[in-house]
């Protein structure tokens, strides 16, 4: 069977925003009327030597949000009592619909997060929430800070009690394969529940887009997708046209286990310009035979470092010193945490792979 960590695949910021004038934080101004914002405005203008003119223009403008009477549910100002208050939205309730399809509603901004996927904790502090996880997995990694966080579950499962008795808000999960699976387990923890478990590349970059506005860091999880997705066009540009070779990608090793359709490292075999062998499986993760690999003879032999074997021993093994990727020295080591998690290093594992079976492509990079 896939290892453990194969298994397991596989913070809206503070209201306390600097005001563009300086010292005052906007959570200040709620006390203020709005005669007094307004000269305050008018006198820091002219002391700043802004100028009569923008200063003239800003009051103005303040005067007119204030003859409004109010706003929306969107934030805006308010009059009450006769004096004006400034309100920013919280951007909460949100809603997600979840890799079950599910709606999750996510009624305030989570303090506490739990992660039951080593892609997902990477993808929270990609996109800036890695402070609030309060929870991971024994397979995390990632980044190195994670080790020092609370262990909530292995490959075996979630501790639910643990999960609880860290006040979790939310809990992401990859491994829920029913809506009753995952209903149960928010019934375990008290947490909001919401499985990511992407099997495509696509899906995997849009993920992080999900997870992003289930923790309220929208903005910064759109600058990650589109960085990832920058990066991925530019791979492809350097493999366009050029010939498929056909690519084993070995999982497991004794039994042997390869990447067949429907996921994510299939996905990404085609993404780097080559073609998976095992594309015609039953299964995503189908145990191979050996007769079947010598049979279909792969232009390259990848090894993702947690087969548990070295590129060594893998030419070395019965049988396989007739393989056109021995006979040519083209089995290579490739990353399997880059290549097997769905985050947000997922166009590097595709880099990883694009170099090895099109290093012309990338010479000089």
């Amino acid at each position: 069977m896939p290892g453990p960590n194969r298994l397991f695949e596989e913070g809206v910021g503070d209201v306390e925003r600097e005001w563009f004038l300086g010292s005052r934080r906007l959570s200040g101004w709620g006390s203020w009327s709005f005669v007094e914002i307004r000269g305050f405005i008018l006198m820091r203008l002219l002391r700043e030597k802004l100028g009569v003119l923008l200063a003239v223009l800003l009051v103005l403008a303040l005067s007119a949000c204030g003859s409004s009477g109010g706003a929306g549910k969107g934030g805006g100002t308010q009059t009450t009592g006769g004096a004006t208050h400034i309100q920013v939205s919280s951007g909460y309730p949100v809603t997600v619909t979840d890799d079950l399809g599910r709606k999750v509603t996510i009624k305030s901004r989570p303090k506490q997060i739990g992660s039951m996927a080593p892609s997902v904790t990477e993808t929270l502090f990609a996109v800036g929430a890695g402070n609030r996880v309060v929870g991971v997995t024994t397979a995390d990694d990632y980044p190195p800070q994670v080790r020092h966080i609370a262990k909530i579950g292995n490959y075996q499962g979630v501790n639910a009690e643990k999960v609880a008795s860290l006040k979790t808000d939310v809990l992401f999960v990859s491994f829920a394969t029913s809506r009753q699976d995952a209903a149960s387990l928010q019934r375990k923890t008290g947490a909001r529940v919401v499985v990511i478990n992407p099997q495509s590349v696509k899906g995997a970059i849009d993920s992080i887009g999900t997870v992003g506005k289930v923790v309220g860091e929208k903005k910064k999880a759109q600058v990650v997708e589109e960085r990832l997705r920058g990066e991925l066009k530019q791979i492809q540009h350097k493999v366009a046209g050029k010939p498929r070779p056909t690519v084993f990608y070995e999982v497991g090793y004794n039994p042997l286990y390869t990447a067949g359709p429907g996921n994510f490292i299939d996905d990404e075999i085609r993404l780097a310009g080559g073609k998976n062998i095992a594309a015609d499986a039953k299964s995503s993760y189908p145990q191979y035979s050996k007769e079947e690999l010598i049979k279909k003879d792969p232009n390259y032999y990848l090894v993702g470092s947690g087969s548990g074997d070295t590129v060594a021993k893998v030419k070395k093994r019965p049988g396989y010193s007739s393989l056109k990727a021995v006979k040519e020295g083209h089995v290579y080591m490739v990353n399997d945490d880059l290549v097997s998690r769905p985050g947000p290093r997922i166009v590097e594992g595709i880099r990883e792979i694009a170099e090895k079976i099109h290093p012309d492509a990338f010479k000089g990079k």
